[in-house]
């Protein structure tokens, strides 16, 4: 796939009245909970590459997701499961109430320190830069502790919300992924796999544990390989995740 297909695909995702993203094709809406890092870090890379037309549609998304409660992750125009809550501040639309973890106000500062015109209710650089000076303890540690893993995401936007370059310790981390090696100001050239990619939807499975090394690149921006994730997340037969990764991947390395 390249780029202009991906972004063609990108498009697709977003709804034009309801100003949804929806993370798999065909257009959805999902109990999805990582919006406001995807579309933030969707929106820099735009912004950067000068795609205003998608930027602009991550904007309205960003503003929305803010606006539609306290603690939104995500939000519809319907009740998507039970435990979703009615918006007391935009009529006729429920969210996803979750306490933000570290990437999701990351994307957005992310997104605005290169052009959107957004607020941030958060304030988080204090809590990136302690975590920039345990990188080069990280980047070891994580070879070692599957369970680091899980934090690969927040270290990475540290660095690329405070222009800061990961330690040599976590270079390794940057092979074949397009997204990280910008945040290390590496050039990368990849091939990516089929992002139509679709789910067999089978309601079990056993994991095929990959090691992150030989991971390749894959349709989630923060998970280097998403293949057992259709039965995690529940992602229905005949959808795919939107390659936003990749359009992402291709925005930041064309401005290296």
């Amino acid at each position: 796939m390249n780029t202009e297909e991906a972004r063609k695909q990108v498009l697709e995702a977003f709804h034009l009245e309801t100003y949804y993203y929806s993370h798999t094709l065909p257009f959805g809406y999902t109990n999805w909970i990582d919006g406001m890092a995807w579309v933030g870090i969707l929106c820099g890379a735009c912004h950067k590459a000068g795609d205003r037309e998608i930027a602009q549609k991550c904007e309205k998304y960003l503003e929305r997701l803010l606006l539609v409660g306290k603690d939104a992750r995500n939000f519809a125009p319907m009740k998507v499961t039970d435990a979703w809550v009615a918006s007391p501040t935009l009529p006729g639309y429920w969210y996803k109430e979750k306490p933000q973890a570290f990437a999701g106000p990351a994307g957005l500062r992310f997104a605005i320190d290169n052009g959107a015109h957004l607020n941030d209710p958060f304030q988080i650089k204090s809590q990136a830069r302690w975590m920039v000076r345990g990188g080069f303890a990280f980047g070891y540690l994580v070879r070692w502790f599957s369970g680091l893993q899980q934090y690969l995401n927040s270290m990475f936007t540290a660095h690329l919300i405070l222009g800061e370059r990961p330690a040599s310790s976590m270079l390794w981390l940057c092979e074949e992924n397009p997204f990280f090696s910008f945040i290390a100001g590496k050039k990368c050239s990849v091939t990516y796999p089929d992002m139509r990619r679709t789910s067999g939807g089978h309601g079990e499975g056993r994991d095929h544990i990959v090691p992150l090394v030989q991971c390749k690149p894959s349709a989630w921006i923060f998970r280097r390989d998403p293949k057992d994730e259709y039965i995690r997340e529940g992602v229905s037969q005949g959808s795919a995740y939107t390659p936003a990764a990749q359009l992402v991947g291709d925005y930041l390395q064309s401005v290296l």
